[in-house]
């Protein structure tokens, strides 16, 4: 399914979709919106294309007030937080935590255990920051922000009948209002609990006084397709669609659990809709089946029925735009498009409508003509205060190294101002690389090596970092940093075959390479490139026929030059030497000028 296919499914009923917040890994979820969302007025859950996504607001509002101790701001608790924070700083969580512990045990202060419990989750040990989430409860009682912290906590950990009763409680605090969406959100909780089972055992009790409400039956719905329960999901969503027949949501999960089951739903869709021909929700969750459904054609009548019902509706003209990408109708999504942007300037009085995606489809359009000078222009329009300007501020960098201006588009990069890390780093990370391409690899290592200093502990910078300074044969320092990523991310697989390629590469430590990338394998037993890492390091330890049949297996799953230049050396060496030049032959194809399969090609003396 392709990117146009994908934004198509995720179309949206509400006329401006609310932003939606990303989450980076483990327990950090709870950290911010997830946990927020159940019990905040500005939460939404939605289920698309079957999959669960939070779309939150803004962040839960903090305790309208709360209850501190009347303990005096000391030097001494103010040189402990700056040494607890200092601490932080140098990435050794564990002594600022347990400062932060002493501190609310000393001053009963709540802030303490809240941060304890923060810092906790960043180091990605919930058991310590449940403890530390206890305190903060214990110590501020009414606290809603606590009871959800430990709750989610709770949950996390298994422990669903000690979260119950708090779930419980906060889920009667949520207006009526507000109801259906804290139930949703809340199934994204119980979702990520270890025991779906459990889980959803849990969410009956909690929603068994709920049922005149549709949202009780989606989220059970989706808590049931998590243990794979296809008829008991069936059935909640058909009673969700009973109470709420133009439930956009329930219609496009039952149109995912099946082929028959989305028939039935665009039947029953279209009966509605049939019924009630004014229903803009009942049109989208019928026009989002036919397109799950590859009904392109039916599709677009839908949307059409919406825009000449309603002319100032302007997100049909972006679905229909996208329509017609997918069918590679692209004259026809131009117009769409070009409408929609004209529509948008006439109305600039309203900062929630913005032309920048429709510039980006526009310019994607360009670039599929081949016409990359209009693609810049297109992507040129899109100003700074568009939600879309750093991707097309990207895209833009894409487009001048394309056509080798690359000095422009590294200035490019350098200009970018924003105050997002993950901007900052993206940046870093595509300047390395352009310089890389460029085969400036001391100058794209040097721009890597800044990046990381500002940011020492982002997984895919340590990585990137660790290549380079291999490129550039540091070769303690790309261990030293690949080690760092095996400590951060234990089941990274491309840590350990990195580290594992690079010691049998050389020849060195052939024994701990061997079990670097067996680990490796381990955790991603068919990729093809730590397969043919494999077969690489049992050549090296001298056992070639098992080096050989690795190597065949990962050059059937991903024919590259480089596993093609490893099979046809170990072919070469056991005698095969037709068979090798033929596997170098095509690996020539695959890429005339990889490094490897030439240095291979030049030790065997075998002409180009």
């Amino acid at each position: 399914m392709n990117i146009f296919l994908t934004q198509l499914l995720m179309y949206r009923s509400e006329r401006t979709a609310l932003p939606r917040v990303a989450y980076s890994i483990g327990v950090m979820v709870l950290a911010t919106a997830v946990w927020a969302a159940p019990f905040s007025v500005n939460a939404r859950a939605t289920a698309i294309s079957g999959e669960e996504s939070v779309v939150a607001g803004l962040p839960a509002p903090l305790d309208a007030y709360r209850t501190l101790p009347a303990v005096k701001l000391t030097s001494q608790i103010m040189f402990l937080v700056l040494a607890a924070e200092i601490a932080l700083q140098r990435g050794q969580p564990a002594p600022a935590y347990q400062t932060y512990l002493e501190l609310t045990r000393t001053t009963h202060d709540p802030r303490m255990a809240q941060r304890a419990a923060e810092i906790a989750l960043g180091a990605q040990s919930p058991s310590d920051a449940l403890v530390a989430a206890r305190l903060w409860r214990q110590y501020e009682p009414n606290s809603g922000r606590a009871a959800q912290f430990e709750a989610a906590l709770l949950v996390l950990s298994g422990k669903f009948n000690e979260a119950r009763p708090i779930l419980a409680a906060e889920l009667a605090k949520v207006p009526a209002d507000d109801k259906g969406e804290a139930m949703l959100a809340l199934q994204l909780l119980l979702a990520r609990s270890p025991a779906p089972a459990s889980g959803l055992n849990l969410l009956q009790t909690l929603l068994k006084s709920e049922l005149a409400r549709p949202e009780a039956h989606l989220a059970l719905a989706r808590q049931q397709l998590l243990l794979n329960d296809s008829a008991k999901a069936w059935q909640s969503l058909r009673q969700a669609l009973t109470l709420k027949p133009d439930y956009e949501a329930a219609a496009l999960l039952l149109g995912q659990l099946g082929p028959l089951q989305r028939q039935q739903a665009i039947e029953l869709m279209r009966a509605f809709a049939q019924k009630n021909p004014k229903s803009r929700n009942a049109h989208i969750a019928l026009a989002q089946l036919y397109l799950a459904d590859q009904e392109f054609d039916q599709a677009r009548r839908e949307f059409q029925v919406m825009r000449a019902q309603n002319p100032a509706d302007l997100a049909p003209l972006m679905a229909l735009a996208l329509i017609h990408i997918q069918q590679k109708h692209y004259d026809d999504a131009q117009q769409y498009l070009q409408q929609y942007v004209h529509a948008v300037e006439k109305r600039k009085t309203k900062p929630e409508l913005d032309a920048g995606q429709a510039y980006i489809y526009l310019a994607q359009i360009a670039s599929e003509k081949k016409n990359d000078v209009l693609a810049m222009q297109w992507l040129s329009k899109i100003n700074a205060a568009s939600g879309q300007y750093i991707p097309a501020l990207f895209a833009r960098v894409q487009l001048l190294a394309k056509a080798g201006k690359v000095d422009e588009a590294r200035k490019l990069l350098a200009d970018l101002q924003s105050n997002e890390p993950r901007v900052k780093i993206l940046a870093a990370r595509t300047d390395s690389a352009l310089l890389a391409e460029a085969q400036h690899y001391v100058e794209a290592e040097a721009s890597l090596a800044r990046a990381h200093k500002a940011h020492p502990d982002e997984p895919e910078l340590l990585y990137e970092y660790a290549m380079m300074a291999e490129k550039n044969r540091h070769y303690t320092l790309m261990e030293n940093l690949l080690r760092r990523l095996m400590t951060l991310q234990p089941d990274n697989p491309n840590a350990y075959n990195a580290l594992g390629y690079s010691l049998a590469d050389r020849g060195q430590r052939l024994n701990e390479a061997d079990k670097l990338i067996e680990k490796a394998s381990s955790l991603a037993p068919d990729d093809a490139f730590i397969i043919d890492s494999l077969g690489w390091v049992k050549y090296r330890l001298g056992n070639p026929l098992q080096a050989a049949k690795l190597l065949r297996r990962a050059y059937q799953l991903q024919p590259n030059a480089e596993i093609g230049a490893h099979l046809g050396e170990v072919l070469w060496i056991q005698g095969l030497q037709e068979e090798a030049k033929q596997i170098w032959k095509k690996a020539r194809k695959l890429e005339e000028n990889n490094d490897i399969l030439l240095r291979t090609l030049k030790r065997f003396s075998i002409k180009r």
